[in-house]
């Protein structure tokens, strides 16, 4: 798992969720609160700082953040 990835992508679900506590891999969506106005906030920090296109019904369909960031790690290396 990259480390620097996870921190940038919690700092933006932080963002996006309005979330105080830490994010971890293991944090899932369900904690976060859903919302489709919250996800689409959280894609589009990761399309326009990451440059990686994440779907938000890929993001729907994920657990935890960390399967978020293996997604975007994929994205970025391709």
């Amino acid at each position: 798992m990259n480390q620097e990835l996870l921190e940038q992508i919690a700092g933006f679900a932080k963002t996006a969720y309005g979330h105080e506590g830490d994010i971890t891999a293991d944090t899932t969506f369900d904690e976060l609160g859903k919302g489709s106005m919250k996800m689409i906030a959280l894609t589009s920090a990761i399309e326009n700082e990451l440059d990686a296109e994440v779907t938000i019904h890929e993001v729907m369909k994920m657990k935890t953040v960390g399967e978020l960031v293996e997604r975007v790690a994929e994205e970025i290396e391709e």
